[in-house]
C-alpha cells in the first residue's frame, strides 16, 4: 500500500544528523528525522560492491503524530548526493515498509544554508549542511497470512 509519493527536502549535517520534509503538492504531510548509524554494517555485503552508510529514519505524519514509522535506510557511502533506500535484507526490521529517495538537486554552501534556514530554522545552525531535493515514496507491503 502506497503511503506517500511526492518530493522531499533532506538536510544532511556534518554531525551525522539528518532531517527533512515530504511535500505532496502544496502540503507537507510528513517530517523526517534521522541519524547516521556509524557502527552498522551489512551482514550480507558482497566484497565486489561498494559499502553503504546506514541511517535510522523516523517518519512523522503531521495528521497522526502517534503513528510514526521507524526505518533503517541505506545511502551510498561517501556520496553526499546519494539517495536513500530500504533494502529487502531489512524488510523484517522495517516492518514491511519500503522507501526510496533520489537526489535530483544537490545544494552545498550558502545555497544549502538558505534552505536549512527557511525550512529548519535554528536547528543545527552550527553544522555544515548539504541539501538533497528529489522524489520520494514510501509504502507498506500488505502481508497476507
Amino acid at each position: 500500500m502506497l503511503l506517500f509519493k511526492g518530493s522531499a527536502i533532506l538536510c544532511f549535517y556534518s554531525n551525522g544528523m539528518m532531517q527533512g520534509h515530504c511535500i505532496d503538492g502544496l502540503h507537507s504531510p510528513y517530517s523526517l528525522a534521522g541519524s547516521h548509524l556509524v557502527d552498522r554494517v551489512d551482514p550480507l555485503h558482497h566484497d565486489c560492491m561498494e559499502p553503504d552508510d546506514f541511517y535510522s529514519l523516523l517518519i512523522c505524519p503531521h495528521q497522526n503524530p502517534t503513528e510514526k514509522i521507524a526505518l533503517t535506510v541505506r545511502r551510498p557511502k561517501e556520496n553526499d548526493a546519494g539517495g536513500l533506500c530500504t533494502h529487502p535484507h531489512e524488510e523484517e526490521i522495517n516492518q514491511q515498509h519500503s522507501l526510496s529517495f533520489e537526489t535530483h538537486q544537490f545544494l552545498t554552501g550558502q545555497k544549502a544554508q538558505v534552505i536549512r534556514d527557511k525550512y529548519f530554522a535554528g536547528i543545527y545552525s552550527d553544522q555544515e549542511v548539504v541539501v538533497c531535493i528529489g522524489p520520494m515514496e514510501f509504502s507498506k507491503e500488505d502481508v497476507q497470512e
